[in-house]
């Protein structure tokens, strides 16, 4: 199978599962928060395993044609992009997880599963 659909059906299946989650449990999010960003150990490991598995997929998926792919390839970056806020800025990261931003987590998990289910069926 071509790498762009099995990212493309991967990263659908994480965002319908992540959607889902946010709907039905997002108010355990902000305890969540806490006990990660708590453990600065964690944080940093987290975002090495991001940076590794998000640049071994741009190692082989850097598409930038227009189509569908390319949004897999925009994904794949902004995962690059949270692995390296998570190792040199994980403060910022925790202030940007608001108040504002964890009140309206159920119109995320909405987004989240349309655009999952359009990677995945597209793909």
């Amino acid at each position: 199978m071509d790498t762009s659909l099995v990212a493309a059906k991967v990263l659908g299946i994480y965002l319908i599962i992540s959607g889902f989650f946010l709907l039905f449990r997002g108010k355990t999010i902000p305890h969540l928060l806490k006990d990660f960003f708590g453990h600065p150990a964690i944080v940093y490991l987290t975002g090495v395993i991001l940076i590794f598995l998000s640049t071994l997929l741009l190692i082989e998926h850097n598409i930038w044609d227009g189509s569908w792919r390319t949004v897999v390839t925009v994904f794949t970056w902004l995962v690059l992009l949270k692995g390296l806020a998570y190792i040199f800025v994980p403060e910022t990261l925790h202030k940007m997880a608001s108040k504002k931003v964890l009140e309206s987590v159920s119109y995320f998990g909405i987004v989240a599963i349309a655009v999952g289910l359009s990677l995945f069926y597209l793909a």
